[in-house]
């Protein structure tokens, strides 16, 4: 079911652009009986010229569908994907931004990947249009929800996978779980009353974490603490066998892309300088003889797309997109096989 909303009310900024509509679902978390259905925000882009093709970009955790609108035209990835010619589907993954709150240990891997397979099915069916190619965009924790949902389903046709590896920087990811914290108590939220649950990270912890201070977009730490969302008690049980269980079970082509400087997944003994790194760090993680390729984003951190370097990473996620028949491998991206 398609809830489709007026621009004019309720379309943020980010979004209000010629080509793109927001057009709300009608979700379950499970595909068992009588399950209690919830909002799913989304905005659909079109390109100027028909397309068959569609990305689902999937935020995230801690951040909203304005992760892939960026600060400026630099930083848009959604202008980037139009301008390459594919549709976008841009939505805030339930319990975040304009999405509807299930309680919070409901709202796991399992069933976030569970509605991203609702609306893949939307996005085929008619609902939200007839795309003959879907391509699952995910970042981070996205990345992490786009991987189980295309081992699940197997109803998409290609992964990108951006800052996420299946070797962490385990001190480093220890610390930013534990700067999370109730998101009630966090002043952005005053107004908004999170459930019980629901987190969020600490004020002025972000850039440490996400950015790098050489090559982040003039603003970016204010804006990335300005636009931050929520996250959930429930999707901080996911564990890394989980994630090993997933990508095994992926039949599609899949293009990682790094930032050479990713402060939770890369540094010393953990190398993500170049193509080959990711590649031999991450080849075992996939069945034999997957298609998989690798693109390292120099001097980079963990949010790509806040970085003067986004359009690197842009590029190298379109080439792939469209050349991976012949697999040729460019500055950027080399096969892993």
């Amino acid at each position: 079911m398609a809830l489709a909303t007026p621009a004019a009310h309720a379309q943020p900024p980010s979004a209000a652009r010629s080509g793109c509509a927001r057009h709300d679902l009608s979700v379950t978390l499970t595909s068992s009986p009588g399950p209690a259905r919830y909002r799913l925000a989304g905005w659909l882009c079109r390109p100027d010229r028909t397309t068959t093709t569609v990305q689902v970009l999937i935020p995230g955790l801690t951040y909203t569908h304005r992760y892939w609108t960026g600060i400026g035209t630099r930083t848009d990835y959604t202008t980037a994907a139009l301008a390459g010619g594919d549709a976008v589907y841009l939505i805030d993954r339930i319990s975040t931004g304009a999405s509807d709150r299930p309680p919070a240990d409901q709202v796991t891997t399992t069933t976030e990947a569970t509605v991203t397979h609702q609306a893949v099915r939307a996005l085929r069916d008619g609902t939200l249009g007839r795309f003959t190619r879907v391509i699952g965009v995910g970042h981070s924790y996205g990345s992490v929800i786009a991987m189980a949902e295309a081992a699940t389903y197997h109803d998409v046709d290609a992964l990108v996978v951006t800052g996420l590896l299946h070797d962490i920087r385990i001190d480093e990811m220890t610390r930013f779980i534990t700067d999370l914290y109730p998101a009630a108590a966090d002043p952005k939220f005053t107004d908004t009353a999170p459930p019980d649950g629901y987190l969020t990270t600490r004020p002025g912890s972000r850039p440490g974490y996400f950015l790098d201070p050489h090559t982040a977009v003039r603003g970016a730490a204010g804006w990335d603490e300005q636009t931050k969302t929520t996250a959930t008690t429930g999707e901080l049980t996911f564990t890394p066998d989980d994630e090993l269980a997933y990508s095994r079970a992926i039949t599609v082509p899949v293009l990682i892309v790094m930032g050479e400087a990713d402060a939770l997944f890369c540094g010393t003994g953990q190398p993500c300088k170049t193509p080959s790194d990711i590649c031999q760090r991450e080849h075992t993680a996939f069945p034999p003889g997957a298609a998989l390729a690798a693109a390292t984003i120099p001097r980079t951190g963990h949010s790509i797309n806040l970085h003067r370097t986004a359009p690197l990473a842009f590029t190298a996620i379109y080439t792939w997109l469209n050349h991976q028949r012949s697999a040729s491998a460019t500055s950027l991206v080399s096969s892993c096989r």
